[in-house]
C-alpha cells in the first residue's frame, strides 16, 4: 500500500533544532546521604534518561560531587563544571532538581539570575520542570523557584540544628559517634556506639606510645613502620573495605598519622567528643577545632589500649619537643617567605601524595625551598625513600616548557593572521552554519514523518509490517542525521577556537610571553597538577587539554596551499 503524503508546518520546529547544546550532568550527594548508601549512579542514569528523550541536547561529560554540601559552591567538579562552561565546552547543565544544584538560596539565584544569563548557558532542574530557555532571560525565576530555594536553605538549617542536637546528646551519653573508630578500635558489632579492641591493630598503637616514651620523632617512628610494612590506618580501613575511595589504597605512614595518635586520650578508656565542629547549613567548609577546656571527656567508656599514665607522660614528651621545634622555627622568623607560586599543585609521582614547601637557610646561599613528601619504591611497602625537588629547579622546567609553547603559539598566530586575511574561518564558518541549518530542517523531516507513519498505522492506512519496515527504515535515517549534525556541530565549535580572542589557553601563554613572570594566579590558571618524579624530574598537566591541537589540524590540512 503507498504511504499517504502529508505536508507539515516545520518551521516552529526547526528554529528550535537548530541549535545542539554541548550538556554537562551535575550530580550530588550530600555527606550524610552518602554515609547513608545512596548511590550517585541512580541520578546519572535519570538524567541520561532524561536527556535521550530530547532533541537538542548531547553529553559531553558527568561531574560528580559525592559527599560534598549543597550550602556552598566550593565543590571540585562544580568548579570543573564551571572552568568548562567558561571554555565554551559546556553550553548546558542540567541537574535532577535545585536541591542538588544548591541549598543556598542566595548564591543559587545569583547563579540562576547573573552568572548563567551573562555566560549564555542553559540550566534544566528536571524534577522541578525548570528550564531557563522556557522563560524571558529579562524576566525573574518563576515564584515557585525561589520558594523552593527558600525551603531548601531552610532545610540546610534545620538539618544541621538536628544533628547538632544529636551529637550533643550522644556526647553527654558517652556514646561514640564519628564514621571511622580510632586505629586500634572497632565499632561493636550489637552497639555502633560503643567501641572494642581490634586486637590486629591495637598493638601497633601500644608500640607506637612505646616508641614515644623512648624519645623517637614521629617521623622515625613513621619510618620503621613502614618498613615493617604495617598498612597505615586508612589503608588498613581500605583494605578492610570500610572506605572505598581509591587514594587511600597507597597510604603510608607520616608524622602527622603519628601526632594524632599520641594526642588521641580515646587510647586510655576515656572517651574525649566535640574536638572539631562545622556548619551544614553556613557557607563555611573549614573545621572550626574547639579548645581542650571545651571537649566533652567521659571517663572508662570502653576498654583501654594504654593507661593514662603512659599517655600523659607522652605528652609531656611531645611538649618538650614542640616547644624546641618552635625556637628553631622561628630563629630566623624576620626572613619573609615569598608567595608560595605552586601552592597545592606539586604531587609525588610513586604515591600522589600532595607535596609541602619547607625552607632552609645556608650561611653561604641564603634561604632556599624545597618541596618535599616520603614515597615508597613500591607499594609492598618493603622501602621507603623521601622525595625532594629544589623550588628553583620546578621553576625553571616550568618556564622551558612554557617558552616552547610561546613560541609555537607565536608560530601559529602568524598562520590564523594569514588564513583570517584571507576570511578562510569566517567563510568556513558560514558554510558549516548553513549546513548545521540544512541539517537540523532534515532532522525535522525525519521527526514529523514518524509521526506521520505512527497516525498512518492508527488509522490502518498501513499494516503492521509495511508499519515496522517504514519506521525502522526512519530511525536508520535518525541516526544517521544526528551524528552528521554532530560532527558539523563539533567542526563549528572547533573553529572558534581558530580564534586567539577565544583560545584561553592561548591568551595566558601570550600573557607570560609579555610579562617574562611566573606568577601563581598565571600557573593556578594554566597548570592542573604537577607530579614530581625525582629531584630532576617533573611532569606537567596542563588545565587545558589539546587547546592547540584545532589550530596544528587546520594548519596541517594544507588550506593555504
Amino acid at each position: 500500500m503507498p504511504h499517504k503524503k502529508r505536508s507539515d508546518n516545520l518551521n516552529a520546529f526547526q528554529s528550535a533544532s537548530s541549535l545542539i547544546y554541548p550538556t554537562g550532568l551535575y550530580v550530588r550527594l550530600s555527606h550524610e546521604e552518602a554515609e547513608d548508601g545512596w548511590a550517585l549512579s541512580n541520578q546519572k542514569e535519570f538524567l541520561l534518561r532524561f536527556v535521550e528523550e530530547q532533541n537538542d541536547l548531547k553529553v559531553v561529560d558527568t561531574y560528580s560531587d559525592n559527599g560534598e554540601t549543597g550550602t556552598n559552591f566550593e565543590r571540585p567538579e562544580w568548579n570543573r563544571l564551571m572552568e568548562d562552561v567558561r571554555q565554551k565546552r559546556i553550553t548546558c547543565i542540567v541537574v535532577k532538581d535545585l536541591s542538588r544544584f544548591g541549598r543556598n538560596y542566595i548564591e543559587t539565584g545569583n547563579y540562576l539570575e547573573t552568572v548563567f544569563p551573562s555566560l549564555g548557558v542553559r540550566f534544566i532542574a528536571v524534577t522541578d520542570r525548570y528550564d531557563t530557555n522556557n522563560f524571558d532571560a529579562n524576566d525573574l525565576p518563576a515564584l515557585s523557584t525561589i520558594i523552593k530555594g527558600i525551603v531548601n536553605e531552610a532545610y540546610a538549617k534545620d538539618i544541621s540544628r538536628k544533628i547538632f542536637t544529636t551529637k550533643e546528646l550522644q556526647r553527654k551519653n558517652g556514646q561514640y559517634y564519628g564514621n571511622i573508630p580510632p586505629y586500634g578500635y572497632l565499632k561493636d558489632p550489637k552497639d555502633p556506639h560503643h567501641l572494642l579492641i581490634n586486637p590486629e591493630t591495637a598493638p601497633i598503637v601500644q608500640q607506637i606510645f612505646q616508641w614515644k616514651q623512648d624519645c623517637l620523632s614521629h617521623s622515625e617512628i613513621a619510618r620503621r613502620l613502614n618498613e615493617s610494612s604495617v598498612p597505615a590506618p586508612m589503608r588498613y580501613q581500605f583494605l578492610a573495605g570500610t572506605v572505598k575511595a581509591k587514594r587511600f589504597e597507597h597510604s603510608i605512614w607520616q608524622r602527622v598519622t603519628i601526632k594524632v595518635i599520641l594526642e588521641n586520650r580515646t587510647y586510655t578508656g576515656d572517651l574525649a567528643m566535640g574536638k572539631k565542629r562545622k556548619n551544614l547549613s553556613m557557607n563555611i567548609t573549614k573545621v572550626h577545632p574547639i579548645p581542650y577546656e571545651d571537649w566533652t571527656i567521659t571517663d572508662n567508656t570502653h576498654e583501654a589500649i594504654i593507661s593514662r599514665e603512659t599517655f600523659f607522660e607522652v605528652q609531656r614528651i611531645c611538649a618538650k619537643e614542640l616547644e624546641a621545634n618552635r625556637d628553631r622555627r622561628y630563629r630566623h622568623s624576620e626572613i619573609e617567605n615569598p608567595e608560595d607560586i605552586f601552592d597545592g599543585l606539586i604531587y609525588s609521582k610513586a604515591t600522589g601524595l600532595k607535596m609541602y614547601r619547607t625552607r632552609n637557610l645556608y650561611e653561604k646561599y641564603g634561604v632556599k625551598y624545597r618541596y618535599t613528601t616520603i614515597s615508597q619504591r613500591d607499594f609492598a611497602y618493603t622501602a621507603c625513600s623521601i622525595v625532594s625537588i629544589k623550588e628553583e629547579q620546578i621553576e625553571e622546567s616550568l618556564r622551558c616548557f612554557l617558552q616552547k609553547q610561546v613560541e609555537l603559539i607565536l608560530e601559529l598566530r602568524e598562520f590564523l593572521a594569514e588564513i583570517k586575511s584571507r576570511e578562510i574561518i569566517s567563510n568556513r564558518k558560514e558554510e558549516l552554519k548553513i549546513q548545521i541549518q540544512e541539517q537540523a530542517a532534515c532532522q525535522t523531516e525525519i521527526l514529523n514523518h514518524q509521526k506521520s507513519l505512527h497516525q498512518d498505522y492508527t488509522e490502518r492506512l498501513l499494516n503492521r509490517n509495511e508499519y515496522i519496515v517504514l519506521k525502522n527504515q526512519c530511525n536508520e535515517k535518525k541516526l544517521l542525521c544526528e551524528h552528521q549534525l554532530n560532527e558539523l556541530q563539533s567542526a563549528l565549535n572547533e573553529l572558534e577556537l581558530l580564534e586567539i580572542s577565544k583560545n584561553m589557553y592561548m591568551q595566558s601563554i601570550l600573557e607570560f610571553h609579555r610579562t617574562g613572570l611566573l606568577t601563581k594566579e598565571l600557573i593556578q590558571k594554566l597548570v592542573g597538577k604537577i607530579y614530581v618524579h625525582d629531584s630532576r624530574t617533573i611532569e606537567i598537566i596542563l588545565r587545558y587539554k589539546d587547546e592547540l591541537k584545532p589550530v596544528i589540524q587546520f594548519r596541517e590540512s594544507g588550506v593555504l596551499e
